[in-house]
């Protein structure tokens, strides 16, 4: 009976052969481009991560930090791990406890505070329980919190380093973490990932070794996220047990929006304007600016990733099918697109003004309120669709048909007056 070969090896000889290859171009080059295509992999594979299929959240997390990690450590000598030793491990453990206890006070603070992350966070949470805890926990401690140090504290911040000194590629390094988990669209993550980031690079600036690094970040990360599991386990959700965030968020202009009005013009030529029922003073949810910035970023990758694969990224979420619906801007008639639960009935198909519970209705929605003429693009499938608001009685017959595919959108009818939209968009007679 042979013994199985051992992994290391295989990684070791894979890393050599790399080595090997890269050797013909001067390391300096060779590990800045690195760095520099690294960040955009990052940002990539974490949009993969939390917009791809929840069943393979973790996997995708694995392989694509795996991978940065691996590649770190074959061009910068530097950022190769040693072992840890005892001093490491006590220091660290130590250290990660400070700043569990110290991001639960923060959590707690911010979550009443800014409901966005209250809602995110519920989202994170929803992901801890994709996998088994003891799958989650080998991933994070033996490939995502290593390799992320490899090549951010290593490789970037190292290469930073030179050009800028300690203090300022800490910096650097920090926004660039933080700016990489943006198109997560899950603003918990991002603010996480900043402190965290912050706190990882500063202690790099003063020193600390990759290894210890290393245990520092996986001495936090594991036990908030089997914190945010077992709570969720408890069955005290604030919130649907696993709403993540629906896509269907446009960037919101300033003023409101005053429904009832019946707008003439183009829309005039085409049919029936778009109309719903007036709505008197709202409440709800407020968008801030970095809400309307992340929204930006969050719309613009994942209708990348959405176009260059025919729907293969980002086409299902939660199990709802994602459409990417594209209005005309009233101010310069130019195009402007969203990605969007639908909802199939019949030839048509129906979507959701939700904007997360917000007082005001999304850009998108205004939209078609100007112009009910639109785009909707469905995996490949591109068809010219007119839009309509769905009556009172209309919505009372689909709305509990949208809260199945989506629960979060119940909660985010509690959140607001504001009646939220549905919309329902049939093929229009020239192109059916």
């Amino acid at each position: 009976m042979t013994a199985a070969p051992h992994p290391g090896r295989g990684i070791r000889a894979l890393r050599a052969g790399l080595a090997r290859t890269g050797s013909a171009v001067r390391p300096s080059d060779t590990g800045s481009r690195v760095a520099a295509a690294g960040v955009l992999v990052g940002a990539a594979g974490l949009a993969a991560a939390f917009r791809g299929p929840r069943r393979a959240h973790w996997s995708t997390l694995a392989l694509t930090h795996g991978a940065l990690g691996l590649a770190a450590s074959v061009v910068e000598p530097s950022a190769r791990h040693r072992s840890a030793g005892r001093e490491d491990v006590v220091t660290a453990l130590r250290i990660g406890a400070g700043m569990v206890a110290g991001s639960v006070l923060l959590d707690t603070v911010v979550r009443r505070a800014v409901p966005r992350i209250a809602a995110d966070a519920e989202s994170l949470r929803a992901l801890t329980a994709t996998a088994d805890p003891l799958r989650m926990c080998a991933h994070l401690l033996l490939v995502i919190a290593p390799a992320e140090e490899l090549f951010w504290r290593g490789l970037v911040q190292g290469r930073l380093t030179r050009r800028l000194g300690a203090g300022r590629a800490a910096a650097a390094t920090t926004l660039l973490y933080g700016l990489a988990h943006v198109p997560t669209g899950n603003a918990a993550v991002t603010g996480a990932a900043a402190g965290l980031g912050g706190s990882l690079s500063l202690m790099r600036a003063r020193g600390a070794s990759l290894e210890r690094l290393a245990l520092v970040h996986a001495f936090w990360v594991v036990p908030t996220l089997l914190a945010e599991r077992a709570r969720g386990a408890g069955g005290t959700p604030r919130g649907p047990a696993a709403p993540r965030p629906a896509p269907d968020h446009g960037t919101q202009d300033r003023g409101t929006h005053h429904h009832g009005t019946h707008h003439r013009g183009a829309a005039d030529e085409k049919g029936p304007a778009m109309t719903t029922a007036p709505a008197g003073r709202r409440t709800g949810r407020t968008v801030t600016l970095w809400g309307r910035f992340a929204q930006r970023v969050n719309n613009a990758v994942h209708i990348a990733l959405y176009e260059r694969t025919g729907g293969r990224l980002g086409g299902r979420m939660l199990g709802n099918q994602v459409g990417i619906l594209t209005t005309v801007r009233p101010r310069d008639g130019g195009p402007y697109s969203v990605p969007l639960f639908t909802f199939r009935d019949g030839a048509d198909v129906i979507v959701v003004a939700s904007y997360r519970g917000s007082s005001g209705d999304p850009r998108w929605f205004r939209n078609l309120l100007a112009d009910p003429d639109a785009v909707l693009r469905v995996g490949g499938r591109v068809q010219a669709v007119r839009a309509r608001v769905l009556e009172a009685e209309e919505r009372a017959a689909a709305w509990p048909r949208v809260v199945r595919g989506f629960e979060g959108y119940a909660d985010y009818q509690r959140r607001t007056t504001r009646e939220i939209p549905l919309v329902r968009l049939s093929p229009r007679p020239e192109h059916s």
